[in-house]
């Protein structure tokens, strides 16, 4: 009956390897899954990001376009609370504040184009950090 043992224990202890290979092929798998959800998760944040980021306000209400941007601000600042990528979360904040910071005077027809500039540099960083 002793000669059986070895034979016994061997088995068990392949029985564990391939229980333990199979646990991390199920890990591999996890991971795998994890990454292809989380590019998911970024590529959505950044459309929706990238169609709020294109909001141009009408000049013809500077108040009511002041309040508009300020409101789609709001909305990005709670996308970039739900990005996980710090680069992404970054150029998202960057967005939102400068929409954010928009003033009556900035929407003024004289002034509009500088403000409009300062937009599109973070949208391309925002475009960057989508790619």
């Amino acid at each position: 009956m002793r000669a059986g043992r070895p034979v016994a224990t061997f088995l068990l202890a392949l029985g564990l390897v391939g229980a333990v290979s199979g646990c991390e092929a199920v890990q591999q798998a996890s991971d795998t899954a994890n990454q292809v959800n989380q590019a998911a998760d970024k590529a959505t944040l950044c459309i929706e990001a990238l169609k709020l980021a294109g909001f141009t306000p009408d000049t013809a209400d500077p108040q009511k376009a002041m309040e508009e941007t300020q409101k789609k601000a709001q909305e990005l600042n709670d996308l970039a609370a739900k990005a996980g990528d710090t680069t992404l979360k970054d150029a998202i904040t960057g967005v939102s504040d400068t929409m954010s910071n928009v003033t009556v005077q900035d929407l003024d027809p004289s002034n509009f184009a500088a403000w409009s500039q300062e937009k599109l540099d973070q949208v391309a960083k925002l475009s960057n950090a989508c790619a």
